[in-house]
């Protein structure tokens, strides 16, 4: 028959009371301690990421505003040197024909001969100051965030011919031969590591083999970049597209005398 001794059952419950203390303080409550803490470092987390989150988003945003800004003070500022070089254009023209038929009332074509000698100098003169006020303007005013937008256009020309002008791709990598090719960069300011890497990958690929950057500043390209690959040049610059409204103007000059 099963004795039951109550001192023994007594010491036995004293031994667990004493057991779960023990474990309760010095394992259990740690545990708990330590997993609420990681649990309020887990919540508190969550809420520094959504808070970076939000930054980041408003700053992100902020910048495609300062961007878009950006961009159209720069065609405002090109639709500006348009409109002023449009204008001086005129007014030669309008000179050109007073010349042309005070010419035409001159009896010695020696006479005639040198006044429109003359006269183009001063047309060539006068389109000169104005291409030279209209880019020593822009180099004061136009912000690096121009420059960058330039020499990006020029990238995505670049990526643009590999993809659609493949006559002009091999007339360049004819010009350039088979062997390993340096590529010819002017930049109105320094271009980044980034920049340089971009480049160097397109024209590589241009190339259809390695291609080497030779990098030099030019300020007075006032922003953006000119590039000389082979044969060929291609150009973003804002002195580049001043030049080519210089030509155009030029043109139109011309024309306009041969017609009188």
């Amino acid at each position: 028959m099963l004795s039951l001794d109550l001192a023994t059952i007594l010491f036995q419950m004293a031994n667990f009371v004493v057991l779960a203390y023990v474990l309760n303080r010095w394992a259990l409550q740690p545990i708990l301690r330590q997993s609420a803490q990681r649990a309020e470092e887990r919540v508190k987390l969550m809420r520094d990421l959504a808070t970076e989150r939000h930054r980041l988003a408003e700053a992100r945003a902020e910048l495609d505003r300062k961007s878009a800004a950006l961009d159209e003070e720069a065609e405002r500022i090109l639709a500006e040197a348009r409109r002023k070089a449009q204008q001086e254009q005129q007014q030669l023209l309008n000179e050109a024909r007073a010349e042309a038929e005070e010419l035409a009332k001159e009896a010695q074509t020696g006479a005639r001969q040198l006044r429109r000698q003359s006269l183009e100098r001063l047309r060539g003169e006068v389109v000169d100051t104005i291409l030279e006020i209209s880019s020593n303007t822009l180099a004061r005013v136009a912000p690096p965030e121009v420059h960058d937008r330039l020499v990006q256009r020029l990238a995505e020309r670049i990526r643009e011919m590999g993809r659609t002008d493949m006559s002009r791709v091999e007339a360049i990598r004819r010009s350039i031969g088979g062997q390993e090719t340096i590529a010819s960069i002017e930049s109105a300011r320094e271009l980044t590591a980034e920049q340089q890497a971009q480049l160097a990958r397109l024209l590589t690929a241009v190339a259809d083999h390695r291609v080497n950057i030779e990098l030099s500043v030019e300020p007075g390209l006032v922003a953006g970049i000119s590039v000389r690959l082979g044969d060929t040049v291609m150009d973003s610059s804002i002195a580049g597209q001043l030049q080519e409204l210089r030509a155009d103007v030029a043109h139109t000059l011309a024309n306009s005398q041969e017609d009188q």
